[in-house]
């Protein structure tokens, strides 16, 4: 699970995509669990985590389907109960969503599909402070959503950027000497071209 550039996702494993969705296979841990890991990882100092230059944000999609509302209706019906099972009655939580390029999905219709399907958990929905959390994305290939805990505080939005900032945790050391390197070298470079340039000028025109 992971990505590069400014946003990565960590994609759901495991079966195709069908109308009730699909998920991580029984004996495969669930993209939130690797996710939550790293996460945990690099929240202790301790652990002699570096800061990772190529990941900014870790998505993890434990459910996905097709980026319809029908689809989601019918995938977020079958995983939320089962996702929310054994959480007390009158725990808040809210809805992150995200879609790019797409209006086939809109945050309106996802927002009163979760309502629905929650309204028998008593559970409360919550603008701020809400202690679950859940992460919708939709593109034009796929919707994946999942239940994050502790989404905006402890996992800082699923930005591992910001949550190694905030430990204290330093870049990598290694990745640094290879960014001295490749300017010593880039310089050297410049210098040699300029020399070279000098001397052709030095010499004058061929005859």
């Amino acid at each position: 699970a992971g990505g590069g550039g400014a946003d990565g996702a960590a994609a759901a494993a495991g079966g195709a995509a069908g109308a009730s969705g699909a998920e991580a296979a029984d004996d495969v841990p669930a993209p939130s669990e690797l996710v939550r890991h790293i996460f945990d990882t690099h929240a202790d100092p301790a652990s002699g985590g570096r800061v990772p230059r190529f990941v900014v944000r870790m998505l993890p999609l434990d459910c996905i389907c097709a980026p319809h509302l029908k689809q989601f209706q019918a995938a977020a019906g079958a995983f939320l109960p089962r996702a929310f099972a054994g959480v007390k009655e009158g725990t808040g939580w809210y809805v992150a969503f995200q879609s790019r390029a797409m209006s086939t999905l809109k945050k309106e219709d996802v927002l009163t599909t979760l309502k629905e399907i929650l309204r028998p958990l008593n559970l409360d929905m919550s603008v701020c402070d809400a202690e679950y959390t859940i992460l919708v994305e939709v593109n034009p290939v796929v919707c994946g959503f999942s239940v994050i805990r502790g989404y905006e505080d402890k996992l800082h939005e699923c930005n591992l950027q910001a949550l190694c900032k905030a430990v204290g945790l330093k870049e990598d050391e290694e990745d640094d000497d290879m960014d001295e390197d490749e300017d010593e070298d880039e310089d050297a470079g410049v210098a040699e071209n300029e020399e070279r340039a000098a001397e052709a000028v030095a010499a004058g025109p061929a005859p």
